[in-house]
């Protein structure tokens, strides 16, 4: 009901226990967070100038006031609790993290120690950090968390408090299942999470939450409208709680769907406001992620120059604070912007490395990947019997792994038309647009993807 600001009759209606429970407890959670629209409502209470009713009736307003100032005094109080929560949560989960899983949930509901909205935070804080990695661990945490989830205790935590943290588990449970490639599974985990966030205690921040993450899956199903639309609404939560860090997560997120879109200059425009946005103390990790976005970016447009000036300052941004995959991929995306500089024995130097990498790591889409690119390379150059050997040692990484059966199709297809000395710029374009999308969809038919982006 209360999208945004509530107009003059919502608040009339409130004041006079007009709304229902769930329409009034909206509003509440609406005016702890909006001094403007709390502003107004007292304007519109017995005795305010701006008031229809009588102003005789002064202690009507003292109520209301007397009632805010409580309000903000517990959570006040709760803040304050959750901090120590906070502080003492590493501690508890040094404590069962080295136990199996079994044994974890075992402690969480044994133990009234491990029951604090400190520890379930750090355990969803944890699964977003794995996730990239290895959303099986991720899963793993979350599972943890719901159930810790069960065990808190509503008098502790106040109304809405239990469903706000299964609608934020859940959430990012979705998350982790649409990175493992189980799409459906990912659609009923982000329904859960909305039927618990409509009976928690309302928080934006967990709306907009749901809101961003929901959006990749609709990437990766092609729905892109769709996406976009979800990220509008969550950048305009975060803009109106005054959350610019959190602005700045979604707007990458949005850039990613519009280059997949094939929307380049906007996608990169996204990707230099995040930089803004983005609080690099808060999370180093997501400002060296949206520096890689752009020079990805810049190069997938073409834009060399450009994107070879900003590499320097994101390798120096990934020793502090990235991965080594993060290194890996950088220096992938510096050999792509050698080849469109010209720098072509650099750029080999820099592709073969990274392959190396990929096929020590068993990392059969990547290894692929950068496989084709060292292909278009050669290609270029007339080097059929490297591209030959490219192809034929790419086939028993593939089989090695559980890779899904159309993308193992797509690399054969390569390596035949190497071997038969067939291979075209066209078909590589195609098979690594393909195995660009594949990656998170293993229901995607081959000749079904969409072409390369331009």
């Amino acid at each position: 009901m209360f999208d945004r600001h509530p107009d003059r009759a919502a608040l009339e209606q409130f004041l006079d226990g007009d709304l229902s429970e769930g329409e009034s407890r909206i509003l509440q959670r609406h005016l702890f967070l909006c001094p403007v629209c709390e502003d107004r409502m007292i304007a519109l209470l017995p005795g305010s100038k701006a008031s229809p009713h009588p102003a005789a009736d002064e202690s009507y307003r003292d109520l209301i006031h007397r009632l805010l100032t409580d309000n903000r005094t517990e959570i006040a109080s709760r803040r304050y609790d959750l901090t120590r929560e906070q502080q003492i949560a590493s501690g508890l989960w040094r404590e069962i993290e080295p136990h199996p899983p079994e044994r974890r949930h075992a402690l969480i509901r044994e133990s009234s120690r491990f029951r604090s909205w400190g520890l379930f935070e750090l355990l969803v804080d944890l699964s977003r950090r794995a996730v990239a990695d290895d959303p099986a661990r991720a899963e793993d945490l979350l599972r943890l968390a719901l159930d810790l989830a069960e065990q808190l205790s509503l008098g502790d935590y106040g109304p809405g408090s239990i469903e706000a943290a299964k609608a934020r588990a859940w959430t990012w449970m979705g998350n982790a299942w649409r990175v493992r490639g189980d799409f459906r599974q990912a659609e009923r985990a982000f329904q859960t999470a909305e039927v618990f966030l409509a009976q928690s205690w309302l928080d934006p921040l967990d709306e907009a939450l749901l809101l961003e993450l929901k959006a990749p899956l609709r990437r990766v199903q092609g729905r892109y409208d769709e996406a976009l639309e979800l990220l509008a609404e969550a950048i305009a939560i975060y803009r109106e709680v005054n959350e610019p860090h959190l602005q700045g997560r979604a707007l990458m997120v949005n850039g990613l769907v519009l280059r997949y879109q094939g929307n380049l200059q906007a996608a990169a425009d996204c990707f230099r406001t995040s930089l803004f946005l983005l609080d690099g103390i808060r999370d180093p990790r997501l400002l060296v992620t949206a520096q890689y976005n752009l020079i990805g970016c810049l190069e997938a447009a073409g834009h060399g120059a450009e994107a070879a000036t900003l590499i320097p300052e994101a390798r120096a941004l990934m020793e502090q604070a990235g991965t080594r995959s993060d290194l890996i991929r950088l220096r992938w995306t510096e050999g792509r912007v050698a080849i469109l500089l010209g720098r072509l024995a650099e750029a080999e130097a820099a592709l073969l490395e990274v392959r190396e990498s990929f096929v020590a790591d068993e990392r059969a889409f990547d290894a692929a990947q950068v496989s084709l690119d060292l292909a278009a390379l050669y290609l270029a150059q007339g080097r059929r019997d490297e591209t030959r050997l490219l192809a034929a040692e790419l086939i028993p990484i593939f089989q090695s792994r559980e890779i899904y059966r159309e993308a193992l199709a797509a690399v054969i297809v390569f390596q035949q038309a190497a071997v038969m000395e067939q291979l075209t710029t066209g078909l590589l374009e195609e098979v690594t647009a393909y195995l660009e999308q594949a990656r998170g969809n293993p229901e995607l038919r081959f000749r079904d993807a969409e072409p390369a982006l331009s």
